[in-house]
């Protein structure tokens, strides 16, 4: 199955932010969608040029965590310059017409990306702008479903 078909039956919010948008309003971001687990960053031209993730976003909160702090007092904390300054640049993207199958077979770049905590893996055109994500979950459920059984002995 094609990258652009599986969009069309596992469609998933992908969250973009600006390389220039402030630290804490990713953060917002992150915290407000219930499904957040990255964003992608999109430069002028809506290119994908960098991911940040929750996971990374939640160690920058947990630096200063202290129990009597309450989510906006942590969430105020991220003051600490711009996504750009904290993003990760090296961003595994899946081209429009690349077979969903292969992702999962790229092991170098799936394992790095499994190594980064990056749960969403963003699709893009020629012009590496974002046509939407697919979720590694879902890839991994699918490759499950769809692999043969073993009989137990």
């Amino acid at each position: 199955m094609k990258t652009s078909e599986w969009l069309k039956i596992h469609p998933v919010k992908a969250l973009t932010v600006a390389s220039e948008c402030s630290l804490q309003d990713a953060a917002r971001l992150l915290l407000d969608d219930p499904e957040g687990r990255d964003l992608f960053v999109l430069n002028a031209e809506g290119q994908v040029c960098g991911h940040l993730g929750f996971w990374h976003v939640a160690t920058l909160l947990l630096a200063e965590l202290r129990p009597t702090l309450s989510l906006r007092e942590l969430v105020e904390r991220i003051t600490l310059g711009t996504v750009a300054d904290h993003m990760d640049d090296q961003v595994m993207c899946a081209s429009v017409d690349e077979d969903v199958g292969d992702i999962l077979y790229q092991h170098d770049l799936f394992q790095q990306h499994v190594e980064r905590r990056v749960e969403d893996i963003p699709v893009v055109d020629e012009q590496r702008r974002l046509l939407g994500v697919i979720r590694l979950s879902d890839l991994l459920r699918d490759a499950i479903n769809t692999a043969p059984r073993v009989p137990d002995e």
